[in-house]
């Protein structure tokens, strides 16, 4: 029986790791740069399986990263837009992992 405490249930967690297993697979045959929309999909589909059910912070996380990540999958065939848009992702969970470890600094003063 699933541990109801878990933030994923058992379907989404088959689901993202089916989709993650044939991911792998299809690389074997796709340009290169399906490799990155295909974690970047994993990503949003992770993030709106469990939008709602965590921490207010995580969902504020969550809710800064889709506008970004619609311009990535929007640009993805721009790969300057597509890299500012996968940079500005990584630049949102960084600030929310940083917070969240308690490692901001404080400002001067």
């Amino acid at each position: 029986m699933p541990d109801a405490s878990g933030v994923l249930t058992e379907e989404e967690a088959v689901e993202l790791f089916a989709y993650l297993l044939t991911s792998a697979r299809t690389q074997l045959d796709d340009p290169a740069r399906y490799a990155s929309m295909r974690l970047l999909s994993a990503a949003e589909a992770l993030r709106d399986m469990i939008a709602g059910r965590v921490s207010p912070g995580v969902d504020a996380m969550f809710e800064a990263t889709v506008g970004p990540a619609s311009v990535a999958q929007e640009q993805v065939n721009d790969r300057e837009i597509y890299t500012r848009s996968l940079d500005q992702l990584c630049a949102i969970v960084a600030r929310t992992l940083v917070a969240r470890a308690g490692l901001e600094e404080a400002p001067d003063g």
